[in-house]
């Protein structure tokens, strides 16, 4: 908004001593950023449409980003469907740029009556003193009763146990029914902390129902006043009774109670700050129990199954000390295994139901943290943008809706300090250049030192790679001739080895020679030796041969001669 920067020129000019006053030379800086971002507020305002609800009436303000949804009326509860394209709020017309400041873009005009110079400053009406605004209660937080979450759940526990008895011998259901009583506890904790989302949503569900409010309509004031802020009082007291609870409205009546006490913008803003990190807060803080109970029911199924694994190895343990024989002992194992099947199934069942809760907790506390997010930007756009505590937008909060004296009041004081202008643009000209020939000498002289320095490394570089290019020469050179004469070794030692395998080739050839020489004369003679056989066999197959055993004779005891029987 224009008030806070122009009116410091205006003063000055005035001839009013401030302390605050900025110094000359920053006049045309001050206008320019107080024009943009005057223009920058007015153009984030189209963010809000204003829409009438068909049913009931009654005026809504939405975001764009609602555009062809459907939402109830926080009113009458009835369905409305938003439009796909919503007519902004009607703005006042713009006032022209001013003739010598280059800025594109235009300020809104205010009603009212501008202040000339050495006009006396008219004391500001005090602001109706009346109760303060009501909050309405408490904010709701989004904690739930425990007590009354817990019958719920309890509720819905006993009934899935009354609708599933019938078919309790299915696979699904005898994870709940036939292991143990671990099961039903799960089952009791995942109930009830559904119970809790399902209340928490329909909370929610509410909170989002209150954003669609008007709650401060441009119609009672376009500027947020100490003058203003019964009127914006009495139209929250008519708002619905469950929106007094929610969110929006409470941030809102808490920012217009600190701006009615301490009548200052910016201290309304850091106590919208600190109250949006307390909603954020009490958002996170009401999912405490629902987090415990995730964090529960995997404990319980680990507490079932260390039960179900301590009772089998109890039953092994007796039936190995009464089993007699192999067959028992068998027996005895499948039971055992069986309940460690059963035991771990709790586990499953734990594990499968903290996900079932897990999954739905997260996407709603996410929606929460949207919703309290879409407050913080609605505050914004909505309230503090409007703020006006007389100090930050009161001095020329009226002048706007003459431009032309508000525009003479500009160039007047612009004009009388365009000399020194000048003046200081050419002493900065020349300090510039100045600096500018400093500088250049000073790169230039860093330069030419970078260059010797350069040039000297350059040249110790090149010696040492000499230096070491002659050294490796020489070590080549000696490698190489160290090479040659190994290579002169190795070349006679392969010459006498080629002589002395030329003789041994020579030696073997002729022992090979001799050998076969003397085979042929030992094949030569068993030739001679077959056909001699041959004849004899020859001559034995014409006679008969009859073989006779000849005793041996035998010796007397005193060497005598041989003794017939």
């Amino acid at each position: 908004m224009l008030p806070f920067r122009c009116r410091k020129v205006y003063d000055y000019h005035a001839g009013r001593e401030r302390r605050d006053a900025p110094p000359r030379s920053e006049y045309l800086q001050i206008v320019a950023s107080a024009v943009r971002r005057t223009s920058d507020d007015k153009d984030a305002e189209i963010m809000y449409f204003k829409l009438k609800c068909p049913h009931c009436e009654k005026s809504l303000k939405v975001s764009e980003e609602l555009a062809g949804s459907k939402r109830a009326c926080p009113y009458c509860k009835g369905t409305i469907r938003i439009p796909d394209q919503l007519a902004p709020e009607p703005s006042t017309p713009a006032e022209p740029s001013f003739p010598g400041i280059n800025i594109s873009t235009s300020v809104a005009a205010k009603p009212g009556k501008p202040k000339l110079p050495g006009a006396k400053p008219t004391a500001e009406p005090k602001a109706k003193r009346t109760s303060p605004i009501a909050a309405g209660g408490a904010t709701d937080t989004g904690d739930i009763p425990l007590i009354r979450s817990g019958l719920f759940g309890l509720a819905a526990a006993v009934a899935f146990l009354i609708l599933t008895f019938p078919v309790r011998h299915l696979g699904i259901f005898q994870l709940i029914w036939d292991r143990g009583p671990i099961p039903f506890v799960t089952l009791v904790l995942t109930t009830w902390s559904l119970a809790i989302l399902v209340l928490k949503w329909r909370k929610l569900k509410h909170q989002r129902e209150a954003m669609l409010l008007d709650v401060l309509p441009t119609e009672l004031s376009r500027e947020i006043t100490l003058d203003s802020l019964d009127k914006f009082q009495q139209h929250i007291h008519g708002l619905p009774g469950d929106a007094a609870q929610s969110f929006l409205v409470n941030r809102v009546v808490r920012g217009l109670e600190h701006f009615r006490v301490r009548k200052s913008a910016a201290e309304t803003v850091t106590m919208m700050e600190s109250q949006s990190d307390i909603d954020a807060n009490n958002v996170a803080s009401s999912y405490t129990i629902v987090k415990v109970f995730i964090w529960a029911l995997p404990i319980m199924g680990f507490i079932g199954t260390v039960i179900g694994v301590s009772s089998a190895v109890a039953s092994l343990a007796g039936s190995l000390e009464s089993a007699t024989d192999i067959t028992a002992v068998k027996d005895s194992l499948k039971d055992v295994f069986g309940g460690l099947g059963v035991a771990f199934d709790t586990t499953l069942l734990a594990l499968v139901l903290s996900l079932v809760v897990k999954i739905p907790q997260s996407a709603l506390q996410k929606s929460e943290e949207d919703l309290v997010t879409w407050v913080d930007e609605y505050c914004n756009e909505n309230l503090l943008k409007r703020l006006n505590d007389g100090r930050e937008g009161g001095g020329l909060a009226n002048a706007g809706s003459e431009p032309e004296a508000f525009r003479k009041v500009i160039e007047a004081s612009l004009a009388s300090h365009q000399t020194e202008l000048q003046n200081w643009s050419q002493k900065l000209e020349t300090i510039g250049s100045q600096l500018t020939s400093q500088v250049a000498d000073g790169w230039t002289k860093l330069h030419q030192q970078m260059q010797t320095r350069m040039a000297e490394y350059a040249s110790k570089m090149q010696q040492q790679q000499e230096r070491d290019a002659a050294e490796t020469l020489k070590q080549y050179e000696q490698r190489l001739h160290e090479l040659t004469r190994v290579a002169s070794l190795m070349q006679e030692g392969l010459s006498t080895l080629g002589d002395r395998a030329h003789q041994i080739q020579q030696e073997m050839a002729a022992s090979i020679n001799g050998t076969g020489q003397a085979l042929e004369g030992h094949f030569s003679g068993i030739e001679r030796g077959l056909l001699g056989l041959n004849g004899v066999l020859e001559k034995l197959g014409e006679q008969t041969v009859v073989v006779q055993q000849v005793e041996q004779p035998r010796r007397n005891w005193f060497g005598g001669g041989n003794r017939r029987r």
